[in-house]
């Protein structure tokens, strides 16, 4: 596990928080309006960017979707094609 510093630390759990409240707005949307076809990874880029304007990743907003879904429930986002080649070459 890399130790982070106070700044970088604090800025770490910033960005964690930022996007875990993305994403479970996402889910939660999409379970209420039952749409779950909204749940998507580019969905949580779009908010963190609008809310901060910070650029994440989609494989980090695919493992806060992946969270939000866990803590909810709800059966996970399958992997992606990437990933899934990923793991193959392990």
């Amino acid at each position: 596990m890399i130790r982070l510093k106070g700044r970088e630390r604090r800025a770490a759990e910033r960005r964690h928080r930022q996007g875990m409240d993305a994403a479970r707005q996402i889910v939660g949307r999409g379970i209420l309006d039952e749409a779950t076809d909204r749940i998507v990874p580019a969905a949580v880029v779009a908010l963190v960017f609008g809310r901060t304007g910070e650029r994440i990743s989609a494989d980090d907003a695919r493992d806060f979707l992946n969270a939000a879904l866990a803590d909810r429930g709800f059966p996970l986002l399958p992997p992606t094609t990437e990933a899934a080649e990923a793991g193959e070459d392990q």
